[in-house]
């Protein structure tokens, strides 16, 4: 009958008999493979068919991972065992496979698994997963502990199989005699199954032995007899995870509660686990973090000074996983692509094992620090450079970043955040998706070589902050591993750091809960690692959103997880409190993106007191993105960038760290190549004018006060590429197909250097960060800023003043030529700063005529100029005929005159006039013919009462009209 109660994977080898099954006459043998998805929790479903391929069906075969329905692989389903089957003739030796199979009827929707009852690690093959079965005779194979729905085992099976008949079959169960299992052994199958009188515990222990009939005895055995464990509290003040005595001496710290026994297996004791090997257990730790608080630890000594051991512990007698708080880790099939430049002499994955494994290392040198006299920039000074090492440079090593430090000292920025360094799962990704955070990962060169990287930087002056990664984790994690459902499954209901259950809509991988005292402990132990032993300045946290539990008392949804949230409000204080605690002056930065309200309680938080308080991530990419295409008036996305000043969305002026670009955020250059407006005389899509158009959105970016971002190459251009290449996936643009996926490798355009346009705009970055860092009026809390930067409006401006430095900034957003009104703070000398333009200023509001995309600064004090002609505008403006406009006016209201302007594209009359609301005219501004060209003209207030008027412009068959306002 159907086992419906068993709920468990079993790909079972059925070799019956070899007589009356039917030897082949090379001595192959029909080898019977069984599926039974439903074996134990949590049940595989949907399963639509099943195959088994291997290297005795040329793995299917299959089509880029496809198997089609009816392949030589499918196995046949038998109705009456609700089971898969499957029978080929195998030779004795080693044979190879893995279980595929699809959920809906097409077979589009697949998926490969390993075998979980394989005795011998699955970890052979080109991905390091397939599983291997040695056919002999006779031979045990594939002892199963099945489970019910409560994770008990219920049952106990396996594969008997042998050319003789089995005149003997003993089994044990856990620390129980042996019993006689010929009663419950199926020759016709070859199947042993003996179903419990009572459920036990799992995992639990199983051996099995038989003997056939020529007297040959096989024998097996999965998991262990539990062991009797010794209670004994841990050393005073013993932490979590490794800690070295001495140069010879190690103590291990591992937190599992309800746990029956845990083994440390590794290189100092020939994987072994015994007596020797099994940790003392503590149930009566000081500060507990939950009621059922259960440390396991351990003293090894007679270690090798300075000697790196791989190690493992051996959970219950079944699960291997290595130290949640390891600084470094070796993968059975990822550190084979690392090349040997990357990382040198990197110890290799040690034989034989499986699983991920750690490594210790007692006497280890430490690394000698240059920088001690180092001081970090203060929070008004910081311009964060972002970069991911895979996409910076070609060898993505520290060694390498470090050899290109002086280009970002040159270019002026005062930090760099790492994108996520920390060990996460495979080689090639952006690195959210953490595994190990306590150990730098390997792709990126040994640990001595990033704080060499920390140390570079502290010498120059820059500060480097982390990208961290504590919203969720990896099925590789130790936090996961040792609390999961079935193979890599998600979280049960007792891991004590992670929900079974994910929190918020947004989360990836396995959702951690912040509300845990488990999870907040490991939470400030990395906090602090990073910090002393790195030294790092800060850390940028990633998803900070997802720090949070419970949004109205239940799971949050899309419409109120953004919303102000008390509850996670106080997690995040919390936690910046403890690293305030480690470093008071430790930048805090969150990927938030919640209610406003609730960004500014968090920005503000210790500043009362000192501390830094937290900043948060200001995305401007669409705002810096429209204006920079000229598109000032698009209903669907805003050109706005008032905010682009902290104190306009009510947070201090060090509160935001704003950026144009990310890497989560489509290139500026991109979107201007490829959505820019092309019209007859003026193309935003050739590669001149975007350029010049970047150094524009740069001028009114870098110029304001509060913390700024570039995120990579962004000071050269970056984005487009000769085929599109150059686009980021997923983020709201369509990209061409030639482009990589989202965190697929990018290419890396060191060779932009030697274009002079991306040259010009690096100069200009770097010009720009030279005023922020020796000019105070451009970074102060202090500094009065006025902005004229809003929605539709073409002509933008930016004032600035502090103890006596008056600087004004201007720009065409426009895509035509147009007057751009001033505001000087005071009449007097003023300085241009890209030209090196002296002017004498005796009308504060007098327009100057700027040409698309062009920007300039003028002020009060004489700042040294960049090299000329980085800011020059595109040879073809200057052949480009102006449109018909009327400007102004400016100021408005006014009280004694204020000036218009106008542009005519032909020569001819031109008549520019005064009416009053009832269409009497009461000046004549202009009345004449007048070549093509731009002019002002000046309105005085003499004579005229106070009141609105509308001004009126005709040449060239066209007119215009505009109102002004005077008041006395």
């Amino acid at each position: 009958m159907p086992r419906r109660t068993s709920l468990r994977l079993l790909a079972l080898l059925a070799l019956g008999p070899l007589l009356a099954a039917g030897a082949h006459a090379q001595g192959s043998l029909d080898v019977t493979f069984r599926f039974l998805p439903d074996l134990t929790p949590p049940p595989i479903e949907p399963v639509e068919r099943a195959f088994v391929p291997g290297s005795f069906n040329d793995w299917g075969p299959n089509t880029d991972g496809q198997i089609s329905p009816g392949a030589p692989s499918q196995m046949t389903y038998v109705e009456a065992e609700d089971e898969y089957r499957y029978t080929i003739a195998l030779a004795p030796g080693e044979h190879f496979y893995k279980i595929h199979y699809h959920r809906n009827g097409s077979g589009t929707d697949y998926e490969w698994i390993t075998d979980p009852l394989a005795q011998d690690p699955c970890t052979y093959g080109q991905f390091g997963s397939d599983c291997r079965v040695e056919v002999a005779d006779p031979m045990a194979f594939q002892l199963a502990r099945e489970r019910n729905a409560g994770n008990e085992v219920f049952a106990v099976s396996a594969g008997l199989f042998g050319s003789q008949d089995f005149t003997s079959i003993e089994f044990q169960i856990g620390d129980g005699p042996l019993q006689d299992g010929l009663p419950f052994f199926d020759d016709a199958t070859g199947l042993f199954r003996y179903e419990l009188p009572a459920p036990v515990p799992a995992p639990g222990y199983f051996r099995l032995r038989a003997t056939d009939a020529l007297g040959r005895t096989v024998e097996d055995a999965v998991g262990f007899v539990p062991p009797d464990v010794v209670d004994r509290a841990r050393p005073t003040g013993l932490p979590d995870g490794i800690t070295y005595v001495n140069d010879t001496t190690v103590r291990l710290s591992l937190f599992a509660p309800q746990k029956s026994f845990v083994h440390v297996i590794g290189e100092f004791n020939d994987w072994t686990a015994d007596d020797n090997s099994l940790l003392f257990r503590d149930a009566d730790g000081a500060d507990p973090f939950t009621t059922d608080s259960l440390w396991w630890w351990i003293e090894i000594d007679g270690l090798t000074p300075g000697e790196e051991y791989a190690f493992q512990y051996l959970v219950d007698g079944e699960l291997r996983v290595t130290d949640p708080y390891v600084e470094k880790v070796l993968h059975p099939f990822d550190d084979d692509f690392i090349p040997e430049v990357t990382y040198p002499n990197l110890k290799p994955y040690p034989e034989g094992q499986r699983e991920i494994v750690g490594v210790l290392q007692p006497g280890k040198p430490d690394y000698d620090w240059q920088s001690d006299g180092y001081e970090r920039p203060a929070l008004e000074d910081l311009v964060i450079y972002e970069l991911l090492v895979r996409d910076f440079i070609e060898r993505h090593d520290y060694q390498t970043l470090v050899d290109t430090l002086d280009y970002l000292d040159r270019l002026g920025v005062t930090a760099i955040e790492l994108m996520p360094v920390s060990e996460f799962d495979g080689n090639i990704n952006w690195g959210y998706a953490p595994a190990f955070v306590f150990a730098p990962d390997k792709f990126y060169g040994p640990e001595e070589e990033l704080k060499r990287f920390i140390d570079e930087c502290h010498l120059r002056g820059i500060a480097v902050l982390l990208d961290v990664v504590y919203n969720h984790a990896t099925g590789q994690s130790p936090l996961i591993r040792l609390y999961n459902e079935g193979d890599y499954g998600p979280p049960t209901p007792d891991n004590p750091w992670a929900n079974p259950t994910a929190r918020h809509p947004f989360n990836v991988f396995y959702d951690l809960n912040h509300e845990s005292a488990a999870t907040q402990h490991w939470l400030d132990r990395v906090n602090a690692h990073w910090i002393e032993e790195y030294r790092v300045d800060g850390y940028r946290f990633d998803l900070s959103k997802g720090f949070v539990q419970t949004c109205n008392g239940g799971i949050c949804t899309d419409g109120n997880w953004s919303q102000y949230n008390p509850g996670r409000i106080a997690l995040l204080k919390r936690m910046a409190d403890q690293i305030w605690d480690v470093d008071d002056e430790t930048y805090v930065v969150l990927e938030h993106f919640a209610a406003n309200n609730e960004e500014q309680e968090l920005a503000a938080y210790g500043r009362d007191q000192g501390l830094p308080g937290m900043l948060l991530w200001h995305n401007l990419n669409r705002p810096y993105s429209q204006a920079a295409m000229g598109y000032l008036n698009d209903g669907g996305f805003s050109s706005d960038l008032s905010s682009t000043y902290p104190p306009n969305r009510g947070m201090p002026v060090t509160g935001l760290v704003t950026y144009m670009e990310s890497h989560d955020e489509q290139w500026l250059m991109y979107r201007l190549r490829a959505y820019g407006p092309q019209e007859d005389d003026y193309d935003v899509r050739e590669l001149n004018t975007a350029v010049h158009r970047l150094k524009l959105a740069a001028s009114f970016f870098l110029t304001v006060p509060g913390p700024r971002m570039i995120w990579q190459f962004g000071e050269l251009g970056y984005g487009w590429g000769e085929s599109g290449e150059q686009c980021l996936r997923e983020a709201g643009d369509d990209c061409p197909p030639e482009a990589p996926g989202r965190t697929d490798p990018k290419p890396i355009r060191w060779d932009y250097q030697d274009d002079w346009r991306r040259d010009h705009l690096y100069q200009v970055y770097d010009a720009l960060l030279r005023l922020r860092n020796d000019y105070n009026v451009f970074t102060s809390p202090d500094t009065e800023v006025d902005l004229s930067v809003g929605q539709g409006n073409p002509g933008r401006r930016i004032k600035l003043s502090l103890d006596g430095t008056q600087v004004v900034i201007l720009g065409n957003f426009g895509l035509e030529e147009r007057a751009v009104f001033p505001e000087f703070h005071q009449t007097g000398t003023w300085y241009e700063f890209f030209t090196d333009e002296e002017i004498e200023v005796t009308n504060t509001n007098d327009p100057f005529i700027l040409k698309p995309g062009e920007a300039r600064i003028y002020s009060t004090v004489d700042f040294p100029s960049p090299p000329a002609g980085i800011y020059a505008v595109p040879v073809e403006d200057d052949t480009r005929p102006v449109a018909f406009r009327l400007d102004g006016p400016a100021p408005n209201p006014f009280s004694t005159a204020t000036t218009l302007a106008f542009a005519v594209p032909e020569p001819g009359d031109v008549q520019l006039e005064v009416f009053d609301l009832l269409g009497r005219r009461v000046a004549v501004l202009v009345s004449e013919p007048l070549p093509a060209g731009s002019y002002r003209a000046e309105l005085s207030a003499a004579g005229l009462p106070s009141g609105v008027y509308v001004v009126r412009l005709a040449a060239a068959g066209q007119s215009a009209t505009t109102k002004l306002t005077l008041t006395r």
